[in-house]
């Protein structure tokens, strides 16, 4: 007998009222996700784009500067909050050490970073609260970012299951991207910092995480980085997690969200994961990352 499902599940389309904001929205998705026009980063309006953050979880600044520079990208980044560094890429610039560069040429055929579905950093203490990417430069058609809504994945799952998983933890663990690629040389679309040994950073995060400025709750699970249930065993832990993997990467759950030249994207950690689509090969692609450090999460 087959474990498909005979029926896809459905959701209800978010139902926001789009005349709040003074730029011009479209959504995504029935799950979440906006393009949104009218917003520059250098002149920012921090009180609007928390009201969309909150309402889509991510969003597409389309029309952004043509001539946006690092420093003006950073300046950004700081007016949502502290900036993290990551504790494995070596970043591009000495003087913004919290840019991470993700820069493919048209004929690498480096590894996919951000190819699985993930939360930024949810391996930390502190994970990533939102993420900032800026693409600088972007192919004519491929390389997309799936998004999840977990607050959605959360909400679909039974009562049953929901109480079962309420007030559990979860083991997030990473060692960085070593002990999945050999990184050949620096440059080689992420650059690992060679100057000390990679050491595996883990810690134990509720599976269901609350938002500390909504309330609303949301799975925090990844297939990155989730790697054990708190008090099960290992068959146990990998059967359940697996199947809410799957439950959370179901289409209804998602977005697509398609790149242009001169756009900024931004999403909250605390109640998405993401997945960076690797189809643009033969094109360069170059984007810069900055992080928002989360609180623990609760």
């Amino acid at each position: 007998m087959s474990l498909q499902p005979i029926w896809a599940i459905q959701t209800r389309s978010r139902q926001i009222d789009l005349e709040q904001f003074s730029a011009e929205v479209r959504p995504v998705s029935g799950a979440m996700g906006a393009y949104v026009h009218g917003l520059d980063v250098r002149d920012p309006d921090f009180e609007q784009l928390s009201r969309l953050l909150h309402s889509f979880k991510a969003v597409m600044l389309r029309g952004q500067p043509a001539d946006l520079s690092i420093a003006d990208y950073v300046a950004f980044g700081r007016g949502l909050g502290e900036l993290a560094v990551d504790p494995y890429v070596e970043p591009p610039f000495a003087d913004h050490p919290a840019v991470m560069g993700l820069v493919r040429d048209a004929d690498s055929d480096a590894y996919n970073f951000g190819g699985d579905w993930h939360s930024d950093g949810s391996y930390l203490e502190r994970p990533g609260g939102l993420t900032v990417l800026w693409g600088k430069h972007v192919p004519t058609h491929g390389g997309d970012t799936l998004f999840a809504d977990m607050e959605l994945a959360w909400e679909t799952l039974t009562p049953a299951f929901r109480e079962m998983l309420d007030g559990r933890r979860v083991l997030h663990a990473a060692t960085g991207l070593g002990q999945k690629v050999t990184i050949r040389s620096k440059g080689d679309y992420v650059g690992l910092d060679r100057s000390r040994d990679l050491e595996r950073i883990e810690h134990f995060h509720p599976i269901k995480r609350t938002h500390p400025e909504t309330g609303r709750h949301a799975l925090f699970v990844n297939q990155a980085y989730s790697v054990g249930i708190e008090g099960c065993s290992d068959d146990e832990s990998a059967a359940i997690l697996r199947f809410l993997f799957d439950h959370s990467g179901l289409p209804a759950m998602t977005a697509r969200m398609v790149w242009e030249p001169d756009t900024v994207l931004i999403w909250d950690n605390r109640m998405t994961t993401h997945y960076a689509i690797g189809d643009y090969g033969g094109q360069r692609r170059e984007m810069y990352r900055l992080a928002i450090t989360g609180e623990t999460p609760f």
